[in-house]
């Protein structure tokens, strides 16, 4: 019986003791910051029309605040010491907002929240948006397909899927962030100019 006791209180001592000794990495928090700088469209088609920015849906139903990785076409997983600062989708949002509003593609722009009636909608779906890791590739991966709807009838007026991969300079999340951003970079020219065309 003594024996038994001793044993517990000495294993419960060494769970209290390992415990403190294994502290695990502090979490590095990550936002997206493209450096935006596409051209202003003053006589862009739809530059007296208002547009609603939808909430971009996630293909894979990954749209959170986890960094996720990829090490094959069926090995994923998220960094467990990094993460988005807010959901991945909203960051995109916020991102494809201030895009259409500094290129004056459209007169006015709203996010998802508003309920007033706009002349259009631009919807979005995420196909990708993770760090792709193979034997000697490390790249940034976003592939994002947008749809713009016309508001008055709900019709389909055109519809893009952007795609890029943009080499990291580290395989780590810093790396996969920085390159991440350059990505939006494009993402940004090239949706703005492809909203500017009718």
């Amino acid at each position: 019986m003594k024996n038994l006791s001793l044993f517990t209180v000495l294993f419960a001592l060494a769970l209290l003791f390992g415990g403190c000794a294994s502290k695990s990495a502090p979490i590095q928090t990550y936002t997206l910051n493209p450096d935006l700088r596409m051209g202003h469209f003053a006589n862009a088609p739809y530059g007296t029309k208002t547009l609603r920015v939808g909430y971009p849906s996630n293909i894979k139903g990954k749209s959170s605040s986890s960094i996720f990785f990829s090490y094959s076409s069926y090995e994923e997983g998220s960094y467990q010491n990094a993460i988005w600062n807010s959901d991945s989708s909203q960051l995109l949002m916020g991102m494809v907002v201030r895009a259409v509003e500094k290129s004056g593609v459209f007169g006015n722009i709203l996010d998802y929240n508003s309920l007033a009636n706009t002349d259009y909608l631009l919807e979005s779906e995420v196909y990708d948006f993770s760090h792709k890791v193979r034997k000697d590739l490390s790249v940034a991966v976003v592939t994002v397909r947008f749809d713009l709807i016309n508001g008055a009838n709900n019709l389909l007026v055109k519809s893009k899927k952007f795609s890029y991969e943009i080499p990291t300079k580290s395989v780590n999340a810093a790396g996969y962030v920085e390159a991440t951003n350059e990505a939006l970079e494009r993402l940004a020219v090239d949706l703005t100019r492809w909203l500017a065309n009718k």
